[in-house]
């Protein structure tokens, strides 16, 4: 009897030592796969991040394009909105003398004592804002900015009007198929400025300039007859605009030279208010380099000069949307 327990005590511990010697082995095993596990987990996840990381990049390089494809599109429509209008006024001078303006005459050496200068900015404020002024104010004289949202510039607004200078109202955007899309989206526009300019300066302008001026016909693409009614609502708004009788030229391009800038701005009409457009943009070089000559050449032929006020004689083009 006693062997036959010993037989079974000895099958019992072989058997116990089988099945511990296979259960070390499963957890071993089951060690092993977790750690494969884990190992392809930290894989997986880092290829995870990894391609997360590349498409937040090619997105972002997407985004860069765009925004550089929407700045290029914004800045050519302007110029075709500026070359639209250059044609359009001079068809309309063929066809039918302007309401309030006079033509233009050659003056060379001609006395032009009694007129009175108004030399006018548009576009800025803009690295070039700083020279501007500074000539100005080497020949003493005052100027008026038909200012836009300059971003990190308009800091230079403060300067215009410290300098003693008008500082104006012309755009926040200056996009043309937002502002002339409808009335609202125009003081929407024209509203966001004067803001800029009161939190820059302190000052509520009610001076404006029209983007393309009153006889811009490129606003008849985004809303047929929007001038006509802008022209009457800006009045009834309590605001007083201004277009210009002396165009600069510089308007036509980045490349025009000062030369040609000195001999239009030589062309001065025959009414006593000679409001002459330049613009303060940073490609605008030959601006600067053209307006102490500018400058001389009206001293010299005996006019004064003075900035735009709400008092000042308004220059009007015909409106021709």
């Amino acid at each position: 009897m006693l062997a036959v327990f010993a037989v079974v005590i000895i099958a019992l511990s072989v058997t116990l030592t089988v099945f511990s010697v296979k259960n070390d082995r499963l957890s071993e095993s089951g060690a092993q796969a977790g750690e494969a596990y884990e190992s392809l987990s930290e894989a997986l996840g880092s290829e995870q991040s990894a391609r997360a990381q590349e498409a937040s990049s090619y997105q972002a390089q997407i985004d860069a394009q765009n925004k550089a494809h929407q700045s290029e599109k914004d800045a050519l429509e302007q110029t075709i909105a500026d070359l639209n209008r250059q044609i359009s006024i001079k068809r309309a001078a063929t066809t039918q003398p302007p309401v309030t303006q006079s033509p233009a005459v050659q003056t060379g050496t001609a006395d032009l004592s009694g007129k009175t200068v108004y030399l006018t900015f548009d576009d800025g404020p803009s690295p070039r804002t700083p020279e501007i002024l500074k000539i100005l104010d080497q020949y003493g004289v005052k100027a008026t900015f038909f200012v836009i949202n300059g971003g990190k510039y308009n800091q230079y607004m403060k300067d215009i009007v410290n300098g003693g200078h008008s500082i104006a109202l012309h755009s926040y955007s200056h996009n043309y198929s937002n502002i002339y899309a409808s009335e609202e989206n125009y003081f929407a526009d024209l509203q966001k400025i004067s803001d800029v300019v009161y939190e820059q300066t302190g000052v509520r302008s009610n001076l404006i300039r029209f983007p393309g001026g009153s006889s811009n016909t490129v606003s008849r693409k985004y809303s047929k007859g929007i001038m006509t009614r802008l022209t009457k609502e800006v009045a009834a708004r309590g605001y007083v605009y201004f277009d210009w009788n002396v165009e600069s030229g510089d308007a036509a391009g980045n490349r025009v030279s000062a030369q040609t800038i000195i001999n239009n701005c030589r062309k001065v009409p025959r009414n006593n208010a000679v409001i002459v457009l330049m613009h303060d943009a940073s490609p605008k070089k030959s601006t600067v380099e053209a307006l102490p000559a500018v400058i001389e050449y009206y001293k010299k032929a005996g006019c004064k000069f003075a900035a735009l006020t709400t008092s000042s004689p308004v220059v009007h083009q015909r409106v021709l949307n």
